[in-house]
């Protein structure tokens, strides 16, 4: 399908209902809009589809008078109408799929982009990066938080803050525990990150085809995501970036 392909289906409808849309569809099938060029093409297709269902339900040979003088000529003329309204629905219904799969993969290249940002914010803590202050560490009663424990009036109140005293904050209700060991990984618990002077909880969610890794989902913002390894993991805790959390005994 190209631009020309656009330029004559707009040039069958000219003057029709449809054919702004058609105009529109190629405007963004130029600049590379895919999904716009889709809606666009889609809106021109349904509008005539909508002029032409009369005429399709027509049968020619009964719509007719059987007394005209020229009914033949009536005949065909009406079947010749039929045809072209089936031939221009066929043109839109063989244009339609492809502009579909290239808005899907205009889609998928943009989730992938915003993915990449994601993971790149949550996986690469910087040397520079502040630590998780072993002074703030306490041991806790050794019950690892899940993530239902974690309510959304007190996420809240940790998304207002930064750094520090987003350290704090979680330091009042929860216990930290470095992790030394891949052993010390745990499946479907809480873990805090630390991200230049951003916090992040992450809930760490199995991976069934991968025992060896976990997707670690920002429990505050789900687009936030990133798959670990229980060895990167440990790597992150070594450097305090990174530490369980833990409820805190009485």
């Amino acid at each position: 399908m190209t631009v020309d392909d656009l330029q004559d289906l707009y040039g069958e409808l000219r003057g029709s209902r449809s054919a702004p849309a058609i105009m529109d569809a190629r405007a963004h099938f130029l600049e590379r809009q895919w999904q716009d060029a889709l809606d666009s093409l889609n809106d021109a297709y349904q509008t005539y589809c909508e002029s032409r269902q009369r005429i399709l339900r027509q049968d020619p040979e009964k719509q007719v008078d059987a007394k005209a003088a020229d009914r033949d000529r009536q005949v065909r003329r009406l079947k010749r109408k039929q045809d072209k309204a089936r031939e221009i629905i066929e043109t839109f219904e063989t244009y339609l799929p492809q502009l579909a799969k290239l808005a899907e993969k205009e889609r998928a290249k943009e989730e992938a982009k915003n993915q990449s940002v994601v993971v790149a914010e949550i996986d690469s803590p910087s040397e520079s990066d502040p630590p998780i202050e072993a002074g703030a560490t306490v041991t806790g009663d050794g019950t690892i938080v899940s993530k239902d424990a974690i309510d959304g009036a007190w996420l809240k109140q940790f998304a207002l803050l930064i750094g520090d005293r987003q350290l704090e904050f979680v330091g009042s209700r929860f216990g930290f525990r470095a992790l030394a060991d891949p052993a010390d990984v745990k499946p479907d618990a809480v873990y805090l990150l630390r991200k230049s002077e951003r916090c992040f909880l992450l809930h760490a969610e199995p991976i069934a085809d991968d025992p060896s890794r976990l997707n670690c989902v920002d429990i505050c913002s789900a687009k936030n995501h990133v798959e670990l390894s229980f060895q990167r993991m440990v790597r992150l805790s070594e450097k305090r970036k990174l530490v369980l959390l833990l409820e805190k005994g009485e």
